[in-house]
């Protein structure tokens, strides 16, 4: 196979640059591949599965029969997982209405801190392309921004922007954990703070901005900061740089905010960019779209009318956060079969005992619990095409395979699973 270009399907940046040749372990990713694109693509490249029943080795229609059965029998069935491209999502909504079935992704938890905030008040959101060529001051929240997203750095914040003048970019790390991953040379200011206090240093850095009346004693007290460490000071300097900003961005990553009621954080920021407007230009990037949430939740919103995670049981659709949620679902014992979907991701899948799994997943996957039914599909970007949400929700990105490969897409096997259904399913 000779070398092929590729787009990365394993995080919201989807790196297009990358350049993926047979390896001796499988696929090996170069051209500046991160450390999880080069991981990833060697897991695949090696993988040689087949279907299986209850951890035995089985033929295709055999596991398709067995599925179908199982799908068949059950009456309150969920769907989870949907760490999906948008042709798998596409044919996973169909089924779900025809098996009144409660959908979810396996991320939504994290995701619906951010989509709380936009129902509640909105949010005030950039693009990868802005951020890389205007943003003169870069806001950065914890670490997700190399953790979950190990290119973003190299990719948007290293390139001089073109539209921010001489000045260069300014760096603001709250609560940071490596800085390294910046320019040498960047002028940086660190704000360590507990991560569960980002709603309160939020909260003093707007009222600030906005000239209140603020007793920076009290705020440096709450932020378990103290009067010798120069926590004050720095706050004041933080300000004076968001005020100075001709554009500013502020960055988080909702998956890293992990505190009882982190929706919070997330309000307190939007408050903040809110505030940071009427003297300035100040926009927000969530960063999302590992492991397809942002897809999964977008082909959802086109199709149904409303987000995930979602019911279709009754003939209707239904968003409910908090009832529909599947952890919750499984834990109150309300699903009888879970049907879980995941071409891109290898995230646990839940073990329920009295509840039948069928997985449709990866090439690669294994288990600490056989699923009743297991049935490998194509990874798209690898061995199928596909298509992937960027992780700033503005551009859909073609995945060309950088193989040809036997396994069939997910699409194709919820069709063929689908077929298989019995019409009083129906």
């Amino acid at each position: 196979m000779p070398p092929s270009f590729a787009t990365c399907p394993f995080c919201g940046l989807l790196c297009d640059d990358l350049v993926v040749t047979p390896g001796p372990a499988g696929l090996l990713a170069a051209g500046g591949a991160c450390e999880r694109a080069r991981v990833e693509f060697s897991a695949l490249g090696a993988a040689s599965p087949s279907p299986r029943v209850r951890g035995r080795a089985a033929g295709l229609d055999e596991a398709l029969d067995e599925a179908a059965r199982l799908l068949g029998a059950a009456r309150r069935p969920a769907i989870g997982g949907l760490d999906v491209d948008v042709g798998a999502m596409r044919a996973i909504l169909p089924l779900a209405q025809r098996l009144g079935a409660v959908i979810d992704h396996s991320g939504s938890f994290a995701k619906y801190r951010n989509l709380h905030v936009v129902q509640e008040s909105g949010l005030i959101t950039t693009t990868f392309a802005e951020v890389r060529n205007r943003a003169d001051v870069v806001v950065l929240v914890g670490d997700g921004w190399t953790k979950r997203f190990p290119r973003f750095v190299e990719r948007m914040l290293v390139p001089a922007p073109v539209f921010a003048g001489d000045g260069g970019r300014r760096f603001v790390l709250l609560n940071p954990a490596d800085r390294s991953a910046l320019p040498a040379d960047a002028e940086c200011l660190e704000l360590a703070v507990p991560m569960a206090e980002l709603p309160v240093l939020a909260g003093t850095l707007a009222a600030l901005a906005a000239g209140r009346p603020v007793s920076l004693d009290r705020a440096v007290t709450a932020l378990g900061g103290s009067a010798s460490d120069g926590l004050a000071e720095r706050l004041a300097r933080c300000v004076d740089w968001l005020r100075e900003a001709r554009y500013g961005v502020l960055v988080w990553s909702a998956a890293d905010l992990e505190f009882p009621h982190a929706e919070l954080a997330v309000q307190a920021l939007a408050r903040m960019l809110r505030v940071l407007n009427e003297k300035t230009r100040f926009a927000g990037l969530p960063l999302a779209g590992v492991d397809g949430d942002l897809t999964a939740n977008a082909v959802q919103t086109w199709r149904a009318g409303l987000p995930l995670p979602a019911s279709y049981a009754n003939g209707t659709v239904d968003f409910d956060p908090h009832r529909h949620a599947l952890p919750g679902r499984l834990a109150r014992g309300e699903c009888d079969l879970l049907l879980w979907v995941s071409n891109l991701g290898t995230k646990p899948v839940p073990v329920v005992d009295g509840v039948p799994t069928i997985v449709l997943g990866r090439a690669d996957r294994t288990f600490d619990a056989a699923p009743d039914v297991y049935l490998p599909v194509a990874t798209p970007g690898v061995d199928a095409p596909g298509h992937l949400l960027r992780g700033d929700k503005v551009i859909t990105l073609f995945l060309k395979p950088v193989r040809s490969g036997s396994l069939p897409t997910a699409a194709a096997m919820i069709e063929a699973l689908a077929a298989r259904l019995e019409p009083a399913t129906c």
